[in-house]
């Protein structure tokens, strides 16, 4: 019954919505001849005078304390100058894997009201799990499109069934279909970074070649070209820009003198990283005072149990993963000193995230040859580790790394915890923003969208392409730029992953992880005050015992709402990741 009742709600709001009149409809009068009729011009869309420049930049599978202003060691000086000039906020989440984050990102809806339960890919019988986002969520570069706003994206999409990843392919749901004037990049959930499978616009095209070539360089290459072909023919009509950087999503590939300069630093380990970052963290006020540091994660060697061997080897894996970053920064900050030669950045807003925490997938050893599923021993990896960072690997580090980069938050991506969904927001906007610092409000990857549409004068349709409209779910969050202590800009938001379960309400949150073949009725619940508790150290489940059976009924009146019904467990590798630490 539940089941049905998600699929009605989403339907539900579809009803009532009228067509608007078309764009080219004929507004005039057609007589016989030109002395008795009326001409009626086509209404060209416009943006409204003074409309801002919109930019989201994507990082992949970086988790909360990982840019240097949320802590780290890493140097990222290009995100941060966009931090200390804009706002930090240390209380923005996400759907805890790719696809889902980044549909929900795009329409500013929830990722299963708008077909993508899980990883984009085929289609599983409901309307949450179709791996494609449905024509009844039009995203941000539609309706920006359509509103007198170029559109441009480089990079990752992966928002697309995996059947249609390929030259023959069905391209209703590549880029420039779901409102990208013109695209680069590439459409699965990763790509090799020095020979990537690439795309343009609507065609594939062959993998580079060349000895010097990085993804992340050329993106921002293809960024810039992009952005300066568009102020040169139009310089008044406003832009949005989607940069999806692959990194730091394995392959972790970069050249080694980026890995170079990190090598002594991760020598100290994940233990000795993870306890400098919450202090830093503490230091610096990106988390709250009373905030208590986890212990490791379940099944997590303590680093000083390895052997001199695994020690050399995953300090060069992490010292690789810190280069890789750092030089996404470096491409980023290539993009936003264009920006500011040609007066564009004042008056330009970036939203920067990432899409999730970090990565636990490669297990306790990681992976070398491969992201996953590689089975080259340590030994193997020790006596060839000069390749790492080359195009002879595709390394992806061991998850402990993923536990520090998760700092002061327990577990990983993939998780309901916050070290799955909860991860760096930076918001840049110079003419808006004048208060500047550290915004603590509860922020979704749903409310972006809806902030543009706030700060840009533009209604989300009712209709749009003769589609009745799913109603968007998120929030603007503009009061935040320059009211710090303004509310949140909503008191309940679900979570919902692979039947792993989460609810947040008014400071409260309860989580359940699911085994699969158990009953969902068995799963265990645990209960936290995260305004008293930010990193989900106390679980309060036997002691609030009522607090959390409201929570659990809460949690499904939110699914059947959101379209987050049927639940469907996960299924083989993609599981691996909880069972190792729920054994």
């Amino acid at each position: 019954m539940l089941a049905g009742a998600a699929a009605t709600q989403v339907a539900d709001a579809q009803q009532g919505c009228a067509a608007p009149v078309a764009a080219d409809a004929f507004t005039g009068v057609i007589g016989r001849t030109a002395a008795d009729s009326k001409p009626g011009p086509l209404k060209i869309p416009q943006a409204r005078a003074g409309s801002p420049n919109v930019i989201y930049v994507v990082l992949d599978d970086t988790g909360f304390s990982d840019l240097h202003c949320f802590g780290s060691e890493i140097e990222t000086p290009n995100i941060d100058a966009l931090a200390a000039g804009g706002l930090l906020y240390n209380n923005f989440h996400t759907k805890a894997v790719c696809s889902p984050s980044r549909a929900a990102l795009l329409t500013g809806r929830n990722s299963h009201a708008v077909g993508m339960k899980e990883l984009a890919g085929v289609d599983q019988g409901y309307p949450h799990s179709r791996g494609r986002i449905t024509p009844a969520a039009a995203t941000v570069g539609q309706i920006l499109q359509t509103n007198g706003y170029s559109t441009y994206g480089v990079g990752k999409w992966h928002l697309a069934p995996n059947a249609d990843m390929k030259a023959s392919g069905d391209r209703a749901h590549w880029p420039v279909q779901k409102g990208f004037d013109r695209w680069y990049g590439f459409l699965s959930g990763w790509t090799d970074q020095y020979h990537p499978d690439l795309i343009e616009d609507n065609h594939p095209l062959p993998k580079p070649t060349d000895p010097n070539y990085h993804f992340s360089v050329d993106i921002v290459d293809k960024a810039i070209q992009m952005v300066d072909e568009h102020r040169t023919a139009d310089a008044k009509k406003p832009f949005f820009l989607h940069v999806a950087f692959g990194a730091a999503h394995a392959p972790i590939q970069v050249a080694k003198r980026h890995i170079d300069k990190y090598t002594t630093t991760f020598a100290r380990g994940w233990d000795q990283i993870r306890e400098e970052r919450f202090k830093r963290q503490l230091e610096m006020g990106v988390i709250p005072a009373d905030t208590k540091l986890p212990p490791s994660n379940p099944g997590d060697p303590a680093w000083n149990s390895l052997s001199d061997e695994e020690r050399a080897v995953y300090t060069r894996f992490m010292a690789a993963y810190a280069g890789f970053l750092e030089h996404a920064d470096e491409q980023l900050g290539r993009l936003v000193q264009f920006l500011k030669q040609h007066n564009l950045f004042d008056n330009t807003a970036i939203f920067l995230i990432s899409d999730n925490g970090g990565a636990p997938e490669a297990g306790v050893k990681g992976s070398f040859r491969r992201p996953y599923g590689d089975s080259t021993t340590v030994h193997d990896w020790f006596t060839h580790l000069d390749e790492l960072g080359t195009d002879k690997t595709q390394p992806l580090y061991p998850r402990e790394w993923a536990m520090a980069s998760d700092t002061p938050f327990r577990y990983y991506k993939l998780w309901p915890y916050r070290g799955g969904v909860q991860t760096p927001f930076v918001v840049s906007w110079p003419a808006e923003i004048l208060q500047h610092g550290v915004r603590k409000q509860y922020i979704d990857v749903i409310d972006i969208t809806p902030t543009v549409l706030d700060i840009t004068g533009i209604e989300a349709p009712g209709v749009f392409d003769g589609v009745c409209q799913i109603p968007v779910q998120g929030k603007s969050i503009r009061s935040t730029f320059n009211q710090p202590e303004s509310s949140n800009p909503r008191d309940t938001q679900y979570f919902e992953l692979w039947a792993s379960r989460g609810i947040w309400n008014n400071g409260w949150e309860a989580i359940a992880v699911h085994k699969p073949g158990t009953n969902f009725d068995s799963d265990k619940w645990e209960l936290y005050n995260v305004d008293a508790d930010f990193s989900q150290s106390v679980n309060l489940a036997s002691k609030y015992p009522q607090k959390l059976e409201e929570l659990k009924s809460l949690w499904w009146t939110e699914a059947a709402k959101n379209g987050a019904l049927p639940q469907l467990e996960a299924s083989g590798g993609r599981q691996r990741t909880y069972d190792q630490a729920l054994e």
